[in-house]
């Protein structure tokens, strides 16, 4: 099962604004505790000892540290900052996590011309970095491909973080135009990736111990005639796309 982590600009500023707002945030709380320190243990040992005030008078110039009220606001704000930009991060990645795609697979379909409903398929396969895994070439019955996989679909919140949805490639089968043909010939099925995920199947077969973390689990397929196509992982499903390239 393949789970991309997309982690981007928007993640990394935000992280380093709210690091800023929280330290600017303790940087105010260490001044108040060391304050209030210095005000009951070390304040009027210092008067007496440089004689800064009369026994039985009270201190009337006592010398107060500071307190970094500024930073505290500061901390405040670029906290709020963050909020903000976590909202307005959560919409963009929302979107883009609608919009965005993985290439998986290329595949290039071509009948062979003295065998009627028999396609040699070449099928070469993408790792999660886009680079060639695998090529090779089946001979397929049917009139159209059909590639199908497994996809565990993540809540939005976890797409938030740069994860994306898990997909897996699992099978590549043929499919007949005529019902008659699907009912009853002889199907093309060839394993791909060793089936099925574990993962897949455990989230698939208990929903309810994933449902805080997996917002659905399934299996999806797409098909198309001969010719040459990308195939790619959305969010939701698998897509294909003509190349134009035969």
């Amino acid at each position: 099962m393949n789970i991309p982590i997309i982690f981007g600009w928007p993640q990394i500023i935000l992280l380093i604004v709210g690091l800023v707002g929280v330290w600017l945030l303790v940087s105010m709380g260490v001044s108040l505790i060391r304050r209030d320190y210095w005000h009951k243990h070390a304040g009027g040992k210092e008067f007496q000892k440089h004689g800064w005030h009369e026994p039985g008078q009270p201190l009337l110039h006592r010398h107060h540290r500071p307190v970094r009220w500024r930073r505290g606001i500061t901390g405040i704000l670029l906290l709020l900052l963050a909020s903000s930009l976590l909202w307005v991060t959560f919409i963009v990645q929302t979107y883009l996590g609608l919009t965005g795609e993985i290439k998986v697979a290329h595949i290039r379909a071509t009948p062979i011309t003295n065998v009627p409903h028999v396609m040699s398929v070449e099928l070469i396969l993408y790792d999660s970095n886009g680079h060639p895994a695998s090529d090779n070439t089946y001979l397929v019955q049917g009139d159209e491909w059909m590639l199908q996989g497994d996809i565990v679909k993540f809540p939005a919140w976890v797409n938030v973080i740069g994860l994306h949805s898990g997909y897996k490639l699992t099978r590549l089968e043929g499919r007949f135009d005529n019902p008659n043909l699907e009912r009853n010939s002889k199907h093309t099925v060839v394993v791909l990736n060793g089936g099925d995920d574990n993962f897949f199947k455990t989230a698939y077969a208990q929903k309810s111990w994933f449902s805080w973390f997996v917002d659905a689990s399934y299996g999806n397929a797409v098909f198309d005639p001969a010719g040459a196509f990308d195939v790619f992982a959305t969010q939701d499903a698998l897509i294909a796309r003509p190349t134009g390239q035969t």
